[in-house]
C-alpha cells in the first residue's frame, strides 16, 4: 500500500469517530431535554441549576408537586405543594413553589 492509501484510511477513520461523537452528543441533548417522554407518573415540571453540581427541581407526582434539591451528597425534599388548578406545564408553578419554599 502507498502512503496515500494510509492517509485515506486515517481520514476515513477520523471522520467516522467525529461523526459518532456528534451523533452521541445530539442523542444526549435529546434525552436531557425530555424529548423521550416516559409514561410514568413522575414528571419534571421545571429545574434550574444553582451551581456546577447543584440543582433544584420541581416534580409532579399525581396531584402533588415536590420541590427537591440535588447535589453530589444526595437529594433532599424541600417542600411539597398541591398542583394548582389550571396550572399549565410552562413552569409558572416553579416560581410560585420557590417563593412558598423560601417563605418562613
Amino acid at each position: 500500500m502507498e502512503i496515500g492509501d494510509h492517509i485515506l484510511q486515517v481520514l476515513l477513520a477520523l471522520g467516522l469517530v467525529i461523526g459518532l461523537v456528534v451523533a452521541l452528543g445530539f442523542a444526549m441533548k435529546r434525552i436531557n431535554s425530555g424529548s423521550f417522554k416516559s409514561g410514568g407518573e413522575i414528571k419534571v415540571v421545571a429545574s434550574t441549576f444553582l451551581g456546577p453540581k447543584e440543582r433544584i427541581l420541581l416534580l409532579q407526582v399525581r396531584d402533588r408537586q415536590i420541590l427537591i434539591g440535588a447535589n453530589p451528597q444526595g437529594i433532599r425534599a424541600l417542600g411539597e405543594f398541591p398542583v394548582p388548578p389550571g396550572d399549565d406545564e410552562s413552569g409558572s408553578g416553579f416560581e410560585r413553589a420557590l417563593r412558598e419554599a423560601a417563605a418562613p
